[in-house]
């Protein structure tokens, strides 16, 4: 083969990757915000991508010629432009309401008719452009793994706070000019006219509002943006309503609606001095709580960018409070602000329930205790819950208890007020915690009343003895294990009460896992384990079964490592890209390394103990004591253990022919990846937390390294 055919080949793989990078953060982004931003969406749209990667390179195994995956790379970004219309047209199609969540589960046809051609293609062209390359299927690897890795940083860094359109027209141009077809100078052409088309202001536009019509939201979309946490759309009205992720977070305040709450809120202290508000301005409620005689109020929303969107779009009462002299816009999020040496007499927690990694920092045991470390003596904290007290079963109820169970871990003192959405009380003393309806009305006439919209009789009904005593039974009888950033259990208890409301039929069987000892997990495990291992005993020859477990693992490390990222940051959306490009630079690196000496195999069993390694740290929670500086590298070392692996299982999987070993490893390996992101993106995380999980994956790429030495000792035996 000639020089210059191989240096198209190389362009073209890289091309792949490229193309392949910025369309699958594209569509997760898609997914996320499509899911109100849940990581279950990581899970699903994994799971389809990984799938589909591994039925095409199946395919590419037999069909088609080498030169024909050169069109690869273009038509990928065409079809996945195609995939996020049909994602941002799923409310209609699926029947959701406005202002609610797609259930997960209930659209999977359409996750599956979104991603699973994108990803197809690109699975299909890397065993026919690895033809095309010649030599170690290990080089192929590194060169896609190194496209990757660009398009994930340059999306994070420079395409992520622009649309959808603008990014994927951007991926579409530079793959066509990186490595146009052979031969077809005008299809460049057209393909690049087609990029310009998807790029301009316009196409994304267009999009936006389509989106916002299929959606089923009322009124005109007003105005949209990209932050880096979440998709934001405002509608006209009236009245005027933000939603972030497709899910209502906030009107123009309703005076009438949204003073009761807030003066409940600061009539829970004494002498609420400083106070401390996650959340308040999509409730609605800071101008209430300026009434009473405070001297600050820190304002504090997950989204900083929220905080400075709201007064321009919803502007009215809301931008008047936020120009209060009283106020305090830090423009960070609530772990950091309460890292600053700063007391509060007042705290409230009226973000969202944990929905997401990214929404439980708020609710975890770790936060609530920096919280109690930040309340003066005599101090209070609020946190408003999404379950009402008429209807405390199912995961409502579990969610709730979980809720009150980790407050308890933390604050002697716990009670709740009934309502629409509970409240949950906390403090260090149990006397007062929550006052009778005549001390609330004594303090409010002390601070000298004066709001028309609020009459303190209206307190009567909230605080009625009867839903009061129940409520106060249950909180007592409360024994769930707490939610930590290890393990995250209000997760996935808030999410799938947000699935049941949506009407998903996933919650029956979701269920019954949960209601099984984590120990049936560990067997589950152990069974899955021993798979390799009987394959090594009765064919010496693992190849398919242990790029299988590679696979599963590599996948399980990086939904890991970004989860972790997640809790300890607060936010992937942006992020998602530059955090899979270093796990593809790790791949890239370590393949290419391998692939450049003669023999593969001897790397394979060093790839799996690093493997066990790896998981053994992330079993200790590694990433979370030290998030900022363990988290890359780790990152890093996941993409290099994957990359390691690679050239061995090739060799192992094609007996020398590279293209039917590039196939089939890689096929396996999706396909492994695939099951991996179904499993730990949507369920095993939140039940087994990351100490649990990581063991498993332990025990997996152990059992993956016997299974790897049983049938060497067989080959060499026979």
């Amino acid at each position: 083969m000639g020089r210059d055919a191989k240096g198209r080949a190389r362009r073209q793989l890289v091309a792949l990757g490229w193309a392949c990078g910025v369309a699958q953060a594209v569509l997760l982004r898609e997914g996320m915000a499509l899911a109100g931003g849940s990581e279950m969406a990581w899970g699903v749209v994994l799971a389809v991508w990984l799938a589909g990667m591994s039925l095409g390179a199946r395919l590419g195994v037999w069909l088609g010629r080498p030169t024909s995956g050169e069109w690869g790379p273009a038509a990928l970004v065409v079809v996945a432009f195609g995939a996020t219309v049909l994602l941002r047209a799923a409310p209609a199609l699926t029947g959701t309401l406005a202002g609610e969540v797609m259930a997960t589960w209930r659209a999977a046809w359409l996750w599956a008719a979104a991603v699973l051609p994108v990803a197809a293609l690109g699975g299909w062209s890397f065993p026919t452009l690895t033809a095309a390359l010649g030599g170690p299927a290990g080089r192929a690897w590194a060169l896609e793994a190194a496209g990757a890795f660009l398009g994930g940083t340059v999306f994070t860094f420079v395409l992520a706070g622009v649309g959808s359109g603008a990014a994927l027209g951007v991926a579409l141009a530079a793959a066509v000019l990186l490595a146009p077809p052979r031969g077809s100078r005008w299809a460049a052409v057209v393909g690049v006219a087609i990029a310009v088309g998807m790029a301009l202001p316009l196409t994304d536009g267009a999009l936006a509002r389509a989106g916002w019509r299929w959606a089923g939201h009322p009124g005109e979309l007003a105005a949209w943006t990209n932050t880096r946490q979440q998709r934001l759309e405002l509608g006209a009205g009236p009245p005027p309503a933000i939603y972030g992720d497709g899910a209502l977070i906030a009107v123009e305040p309703d005076p009438y609606a949204t003073a009761p709450v807030g003066h409940l809120l600061a009539l829970l202290h004494p002498e609420p001095r400083v106070m401390l508000c996650v959340g308040c301005l999509g409730v609605g409620v800071l101008p209430a709580l300026l009434r009473h005689p405070v001297e600050r109020v820190v304002v504090v929303e997950d989204d900083p960018q929220l905080a400075r969107r709201l007064p321009r779009w919803l502007g009215g009462e809301l931008a008047k409070a936020l120009g209060d002299a009283r106020v305090e816009l830090p423009g960070d999020d609530p772990v950091r602000v309460l890292q600053r040496a700063q007391v509060f007499d007042l705290i409230l927690l009226l973000d969202q329930d944990p929905l997401t990694l990214r929404h439980h920092r708020t609710r975890s045991q770790e936060f609530l205790s920096s919280c109690a470390a930040r309340l003066a003596p005599g101090g209070v904290l609020a946190m408003r819950t999404g379950v009402a007290d008429t209807y405390l079963a199912g995961f409502g109820g579990g969610l709730l208890a979980t809720l009150a169970a980790t407050l308890k871990a933390v604050f002697p003192a716990v009670a709740a007020l009934p309502g629409e959405r509970v409240i949950l009380v906390a403090g260090m003393e149990e006397s007062g915690l929550v006052p009778g309806l005549e001390d609330l009305t004594r303090r409010w006439w002390q601070r000298g009343g004066g709001d028309p919209a609020f009459d303190p009789m209206l307190l009567g009904a909230q605080l009625d003895p009867q839903r009061l005593a129940s409520l106060a039974a249950f909180v007592a009888a409360a024994s769930a294990p707490p939610s930590t950033a290890r393990h995250p259990r209000a997760v996935l208890l808030a999410t799938l009460h947000a699935e049941a409301r949506g009407g998903s039929r996933a919650a029956g069987p979701v269920t019954a896992v949960l209601g099984m000892p984590s120990r049936w997990a560990l067997v589950a495990v152990l069974a899955l384990a021993l798979l390799p291992l009987l394959w090594a005993l009765a064919k010496g020859g693992p190849a398919s079964p242990l790029a299988a477990c590679v696979g599963f693992s590599s996948m399980g490390w990086w939904l890991l490592l970004l989860g972790a990222w997640q809790a300890a940051e607060g936010s992937v959306y942006a992020e998602v890209g530059v955090l899979s490009g270093l796990f593809m630079a790790g791949m890239a690196a370590a393949a290419w390394g391998v692939a450049r000496g003669r023999e593969p195999l001897p790397w394979l069993g060093g790839a799996l103990a690093g493997g066990v390694v790896l998981s053994l740290a992330l079993a200790g929670a590694v990433p979370l004591l030290w998030p900022r500086t363990t988290i890359v590298p780790l990152l890093v070392g996941a993409g290099a253990c994957t990359g390691a692996a690679f050239p061995g299982l090739a060799e192992l999987a094609g007996g020398g022919n590279q293209r039917r070993g590039a196939g089939r490893s890689f096929a396996a390996d999706e396909l492994g990846a695939a099951i991996g992101a179904l499993v730990l993106g949507t369920v095993a995380l939140p039940w087994l937390g990351l100490p649990g999980a990581g063991t498993a994956l332990a025990v997996i790429m152990a059992a993956a390294l016997g299974s790897l030495l049983v049938g060497r000792r067989r080959r060499a035996g026979g």
